[in-house]
């Protein structure tokens, strides 16, 4: 099966699962971003989309939902993946949207996920690291 087929199953599978904001989420979340991160990072690195969750919500201590890019979920590992552009998340950050940055990636640390953050530079340009 080819990226591309594989990508498609992969969103269509999680799309047919989802109601609500979570289908909403996903289908206005997963973007080139996230899309170039499966076909030059996830796919020739693992082969498979299993246990990867796309847009993955995330209840915080007040019941509010943070989606995260990916979730990769086993037995062992509970590891969340960003990733994250220049623009968004430097260039136009202030100090409230640095410090819900730093909240956020804390929390998720204290549910016991692990967080791991690409730029998006790299998965676009340099995928080999």
């Amino acid at each position: 099966m080819s990226f591309d087929q594989a990508h498609e199953a992969f969103i269509q599978s999680h799309l047919k699962q989802r109601t609500g904001e979570r289908r909403g989420r996903l289908e206005r979340g997963h973007r080139d971003a996230e899309k170039l991160f499966c076909g030059n990072v996830w796919w020739p690195l693992i082969g498979h989309y299993e246990n990867l969750h796309p847009e993955y919500e995330v209840l915080d201590w007040r019941g509010l939902s943070y989606f995260c890019d990916f979730a990769w979920l086993t037995p062992s590992v509970k590891l969340i993946i960003e990733i994250k552009g220049f623009g968004p998340h430097v260039r136009d950050m202030d100090r409230q949207k640095y410090c819900n940055e730093l909240n956020r990636e804390t929390f998720l640390t204290a549910m016991g996920f692990q967080v791991v953050s690409f730029a998006y530079d790299d998965v676009a340009h340099r995928p080999e690291l």
